[in-house]
């Protein structure tokens, strides 16, 4: 559950300890793309392709929270996944963008464009 405090604070200043990237499987072959981020306090920031950002107590609401999205972490991805998506998981980039604004437009890929696979 979001924690209404903690998203009025910035997360400019917290050091962040670890990052994962997930993908909505419902959308496959499309990638819509969300990122998890793990502080050292121990909470927890979730953002997706709409800029949205939400806050939690820890890193296992925050997982819970994206699984209920139908989210799942793309380092659990397999072979299997790999024939659902239709496209090698070694081709899957990670997006990338300068400021939140270009991240969040680099975060929905549509199969048709495939502009963040690699050739």
């Amino acid at each position: 559950m979001a924690i209404p405090e903690l998203e009025r604070q910035t997360t400019d200043k917290k050091n962040i300890i670890k990052e994962t990237w997930w993908l909505m499987y419902c959308s496959f072959p499309d990638l819509n793309w969300a990122k998890l981020q793990v502080y050292a306090d121990g909470s927890a920031q979730t953002f997706d392709c709409d800029g949205v950002k939400h806050n939690f107590e820890n890193e296992e609401e925050a997982g819970y929270f994206l699984a209920e999205d139908e989210y799942i972490e793309l380092d659990k991805l397999d072979t299997e996944d790999e024939q659902e998506i239709g496209i090698p998981l070694s081709s899957i980039e990670i997006p990338q963008g300068d400021t939140e604004e270009d991240l969040a437009k680099s975060m929905y890929v549509s199969s048709r464009v495939g502009n963040a696979l690699q050739a």
